[in-house]
């Protein structure tokens, strides 16, 4: 089939251009990875071992790198993917050796209306159904870990208003004093949840919580996926986890992830995120 963007559907061209897809190992093969370098998610999709790549290859020259940012996308939604996907596509014909860095879709645009973010016509990501709904999982454990640091802030809100210093204290807690109008975090959803984005939790007895106002907001918006963009490695990680500041106490102070002891913790669900994930364009 001639693929023709002007008659057909971004997902028919994408259907036609998975017939014929490269596995995961050729493209390792094609980017000069080893083998064991490459974490199969079945035969097209894999995670990249960050760790070993980084280890035999982080002395080589670094390649020159293009920042493709605040595109206003067009009527027929060329935007920053299919800009990038586009670019990619462009200078491999040109036999440079490119590799293009784009976000996994976020669940909520694409179940409302707006589609995938895998680009759009000829310059595309395949397989676009595997890339669109949850990949290899890294938003759910976004998710996993934010909202573990929601369930200390809120639990820990809720021990502070039920118990003295001393009761605390043989729970191995100190007071953190959190001001409840001063509360920096949320919950996070992958969808566009729009009865979530204002509400009150807490509401029972008082082993329900600590009733307070609070909000749900998209996935892709927590600071722990912008923490996924910039990390090093592991370490990295871990120490951007803790300095995440989910509230102010009485006296103006920041309290972070570290100050609840759940900085660790968040990170364990975030340690297979941080391999990158391997896919192709059409």
């Amino acid at each position: 089939m001639v693929l023709d963007p002007t008659k057909h559907a971004d997902w028919e061209i994408a259907h036609e251009a998975e017939s014929r897809m490269k596995t995961v190992y050729e493209l390792g093969e094609r980017l000069g990875l080893e083998k064991e370098e490459i974490l199969p998610h079945g035969h097209y999709i894999g995670k990249l071992d960050f760790k070993k790549i980084m280890g035999r290859l982080g002395n080589k020259p670094d390649g020159k790198y293009i920042d493709v940012t605040a595109i206003s996308p067009t009527p027929l939604g060329e935007g920053k993917s299919t800009c990038c996907m586009g670019l990619v596509q462009g200078l491999g014909k040109r036999n440079k050796s490119v590799i293009g860095a784009i976000r996994q879709p976020s669940g909520g645009p694409t179940m409302n209306i707006k589609g995938s973010a895998a680009g759009g016509g000829l310059a595309q990501c395949i397989p676009l159904t595997e890339f669109s709904l949850g990949l290899t999982g890294d938003i759910n454990a976004i998710m996993n870990a934010h909202n573990l640091g929601m369930v200390a802030l809120t639990s820990r809100m809720q021990h502070e208003a039920n118990y003295t210093d001393e009761q605390l204290a043989k729970r191995n807690l100190r007071r953190l004093d959190i001001h409840p109008k001063k509360v920096e975090f949320n919950w996070i959803i992958d969808f566009c949840a729009q009865s979530l984005r204002n509400i009150t939790i807490g509401l029972g007895g008082k082993m329900d919580g600590y009733t307070m106002q609070s909000s749900f907001a998209i996935a892709v918006s927590s600071e722990i996926m912008a923490i996924l963009a910039v990390a090093n490695d592991l370490a990295d990680m871990r120490r951007r986890m803790g300095r995440i500041v989910v509230a102010y106490d009485r006296q103006d102070r920041p309290v972070t992830t570290a100050d609840l002891e759940v900085d660790g913790a968040m990170t364990a669900w975030m340690v297979q995120a941080l391999n990158p994930n391997l896919l192709q364009t059409l």
